[in-house]
Order: structure tokens, then C-alpha cells, then sequence
């Protein structure tokens, strides 16, 4: 799991923090390592209650941008699937073996969490069915949270550097052409605050 940020002040240290926090709290710990890539932090990530499992924590200098930091992290990452997910993305129980079963199913390469707004009808209808039933799987994508193969990874060329916004869209382009397969999935909900790190990595 690669969490990039940039931490400027003490609200986004503590929505850092609360990112982490739910990933320790939320994801069995011999399934993941987390890597936090953290260029120039102005306010210091904080674990004052000892609980935060942090394994690596980077801090590149001068900043690289934001794309650079995930590929920096990828570098450093030892398993065969990355988690790339920004520090204003917040991640609900089970995430990680929800998302995970698409990938060990053969059928995917990269699989997306659902972040729309969504109603309680919606959720209710999704929750008791099966995982690779249609109605749980959508082809929307956000860059907040995407698992992805490290065979794909490496096959797509890595992370675009040196792009601000188009970043995104330019890293979708270099999997398609990868020949990657993608699906979003209902099964997993995270809440997304939108922007937080690469907007801040731009200003």
C-alpha cells in the first residue's frame, strides 16, 4: 500500500493521520505493508497513541511530485500488487481481500473502489450479492485508490512524471494501451475528500 502526500498544515497532518488510522485499523496486518511518501512534510505525522502501522516512511528532498512519489514507493514496495491510495481517502473493513479478489480471480488487472454518492437503496441492494455479479461491477475510476498488478504496473511503464491533473488520465491511457483489464466494484466503499494530494503538490 503507497500513500502519497504532502503535508503543509496541521489539517492535512491530521487527515493523513486518520488515513492511516483506518487503514491500520481496518486491514490485517500480515496482508499489507504501507509505505508513506512524504516530500518536505511542514507538520510531522504523528502516532501518539502507538497504534499506526507505518513501514517505510519516505521523505524525498527536494519534492519530486506526486506521480514521482508513487513510483518512488512502487520501487520500494515489496509485493506483486500495489495499492496506490492518496492521503485524503478513507477505507471501510475488509477492503483490502474485497478489492483482492478480483485481481486472484484471473479476470483483472486493476480494480477501483466505489467513491460516488450513493443512497442506502443503492448499498442495501449490493450488500448480499455476490461479488462478480454485475450490478457490483461499473467501469467508473478514480485515482484516490487503485490496486493494480505489479506485472501491470511495470508493463504500463510506471507512473507519468513530470504532469500535473493529466496525470491521471495519462496513467489510464498507459494501461489500456498495456492491455489492461479494469473493473470498479460496490463491494468496497471508501470516502474520498478529492484533491487533497495532488492539488496540494501543485500549489
Amino acid at each position: 500500500v503507497i500513500m502519497t502526500c504532502r503535508i503543509r498544515n496541521k489539517t492535512e497532518c491530521h487527515m493523513t493521520m486518520t488515513a492511516i488510522d483506518m487503514i491500520t485499523k481496518f486491514t490485517n496486518p500480515d496482508e499489507y505493508e504501507l509505505i508513506v511518501v512524504d516530500p518536505e512534510p511542514i507538520e510531522n505525522i504523528r502516532d501518539d497513541y502507538k497504534t499506526l502501522k507505518i513501514d517505510k516512511h519516505l521523505h524525498p528532498y527536494p519534492d519530486p511530485d506526486y506521480t514521482s512519489c508513487m513510483n518512488l514507493g512502487a520501487k520500494e514496495a515489496k509485493g506483486e500488487y500495489f495499492v496506490f491510495i492518496q492521503n485524503d481517502v478513507f477505507v471501510p473493513n475488509n477492503w483490502l481481500p474485497n478489492l483482492r479478489q478480483y485481481i486472484e480471480s484471473g479476470k483483472f488487472d486493476v480494480v477501483f473502489a466505489e467513491l460516488m454518492p450513493r443512497d442506502r437503496t443503492y448499498v442495501l441492494e449490493r450488500d448480499n450479492l455476490d461479488p462478480f455479479d454485475p450490478l457490483c461491477m461499473y467501469e467508473a475510476r478514480d485515482a484516490g485508490l487503485i490496486m493494480m498488478t505489479r506485472k501491470i504496473f511495470d508493463k504500463a511503464g510506471g507512473w507519468p512524471e513530470d504532469m500535473s491533473i493529466l496525470a491521471d488520465a495519462e496513467m489510464y491511457r498507459r494501461l489500456e494501451t498495456a492491455g489492461c483489464r479494469q473493473v470498479g466494484t460496490s463491494k468496497v466503499y471508501i470516502a474520498h475528500i478529492m484533491g487533497a494530494t495532488n492539488w496540494m503538490q501543485r500549489h
